[in-house]
Order: C-alpha cells, then sequence, then structure tokens
C-alpha cells in the first residue's frame, strides 16, 4: 500500500521546520521529538479531512488555485507527478477551507464586549507620531565620492530655500518620489531605513537633513510637518477591538473544535 502523498508532504514540511535532516545528524531524542510531532500532525489532518468529507464542502477550482500559488515555491523541491501534485493540492485545499468554515462558525462578539474591551485597553488605541517627508536619493554605482559630493552640493542649495526641494528632487533624484516632487507623504516607524528612520525622526518640523548613506546611496529628508501621537477616533478604534476580538474568538473555536474532533 503506498503512502498518500500528502504523508510524505507533512512530513517534509515538519523536517524543514524543526531543521531536521540527515546532513546534520540529529541525536535520538531530536528524531523521536520529530516522529510524535509528525504522528500528531498525522492524526489531526486526517480528522479534519474526513470532517470535511463528511461536511460536504464545495471544493471550488479557483481555490484550488490559491492552494498551488500558496505551495509554488515547495512543490518543484517535492519531485511529485502530476498526479500527486493535485491528490496534495486538494487535500491541503479541503484542510485550509474547512478550518476556515469552523472559524466562520465562532460566536461573534456583541456591542457591549468591544465597549467593554475598548474602555479597558483605551490607551493602547493611538496614531503614532507621523512626519510628514520629502526624499531625494542618489544611489552609488562605484563612484561613491563623487555622489558624496554631488549630495552636499544639492544639501547647500536647499538650505538656502526649502522650496527648491520638488525641483531638485524632480531633477536628480532616484527615488520613484521624484515624479512628485520627493514627497513620501506621512511617514510613521518602521517604514523607512533605520539610518533614515532616525535621521528623520530627530529633525524638527521644517529642517533639512545632513546627507545619510544607506546601502541604496546618499540621501537628504526633509520634514515638513510633525503629526504627534494621538488616540485614534473612537469609531475607528472600536471597529480594530471588533476585529481583534472577531479574530480571537475565532481562534478559540477552532481549537476547541480540533480537541473535540482529536478526542472523539
Amino acid at each position: 500500500m503506498s503512502i498518500p502523498v500528502w504523508h510524505r508532504y507533512s512530513r517534509w514540511k515538519l523536517a524543514k521546520q524543526m531543521k531536521l535532516s540527515e546532513e546534520l545528524n540529529p541525536t535520538p531524542a531530536q528524531y523521536q521529538q520529530f516522529i510524535e510531532a509528525w504522528q500528531r500532525q498525522q492524526v489531526i489532518e486526517e480528522a479534519v479531512a474526513q470532517a470535511a468529507l463528511e461536511h460536504a464542502l464545495n471544493i471550488e477550482p479557483q481555490s484550488v488555485e490559491v492552494t498551488r500559488q500558496a505551495l509554488a515555491a515547495e512543490l518543484p523541491e517535492l519531485e511529485l507527478t502530476a498526479t500527486e501534485t493535485e491528490e496534495l493540492l486538494l487535500h491541503q485545499t479541503l484542510l485550509r477551507e474547512q478550518l476556515n468554515w469552523v472559524q466562520q462558525q465562532a460566536p461573534q462578539p456583541d456591542d457591549a464586549q468591544v465597549e467593554a474591551w475598548y474602555r479597558g485597553h483605551a490607551q493602547h488605541f493611538v496614531r503614532p507620531e507621523q512626519r510628514y517627508t520629502r526624499h531625494l536619493l542618489l544611489t552609488v554605482e562605484g563612484n561613491s565620492p563623487a555622489v558624496r559630493e554631488q549630495i552636499d552640493a544639492i544639501a547647500r542649495r536647499l538650505r538656502d530655500g526649502h522650496a527648491l526641494f520638488a525641483r531638485q528632487a524632480l531633477r536628480y533624484s532616484h527615488c520613484p518620489s521624484a515624479m512628485g516632487g520627493g514627497v513620501l507623504g506621512w511617514v510613521g516607524r518602521g517604514i523607512l531605513y533605520p539610518q533614515l528612520e532616525d535621521t528623520l525622526f530627530r529633525l524638527e518640523a521644517g529642517q533639512l537633513s545632513s546627507p545619510v548613506e544607506t546601502e541604496l546611496g546618499w540621501h537628504l529628508l526633509l520634514c515638513e510637518q510633525i503629526r504627534l501621537p494621538q488616540p485614534l477616533p473612537k469609531a475607528e478604534a472600536l471597529t480594530r477591538v471588533r476585529q481583534q476580538l472577531i479574530a480571537r474568538q475565532q481562534n478559540h473555536y477552532q481549537r476547541q473544535w480540533l480537541q473535540q474532533l482529536i478526542n472523539a
């Protein structure tokens, strides 16, 4: 009796996740841990797939294609036949669709729950500080000193008048923002390169940075305005609270369903 293709896939996937391979020469304890985890995975997948079949889920072709795209990077490594590939895609789609269906059965939070959770956590619903920013980039192509001289010259011209920034960006910048006069718009933390973020959030409103170097090249930043942290509008905060509570309750409901399924 041949081993189902999804058994082989789940074993291969788990080995990758646990960074286990023959080349790494795993210890007996590591191998035993892997076998136990794989056996648990088999039990769960078999139970979920059986539930999907009993539930008579209607699997649309486009849903299988979503799975194909999700596994696109892995499929070439598995060296499966065309038939095996389709069997694996159908199995993985069944699992996903069944678990999605289970999540949709979770009870929804009511307005009172949403309001109560918001009141208890309102301090977390704050729009972070942002800077309205313009950016100019000169990329380095093997001649960093010459590029540094050019960015210094541009910086000197801009210190005489920030109104020139848009024209200088349009003329010299290699950033896609050049066509818009270098405008990046409202920028928060976690978006720019660390060196640029650190520089930007030290600037005062209306201040131009000194040239900053990254692996892309040399940059100039202009902070036009500063938007300080402020509470989110309550309606927006309540929408986020509801989304968070729905996701939490769906995950909790799914875990309970899986536990009951395995114990049945």
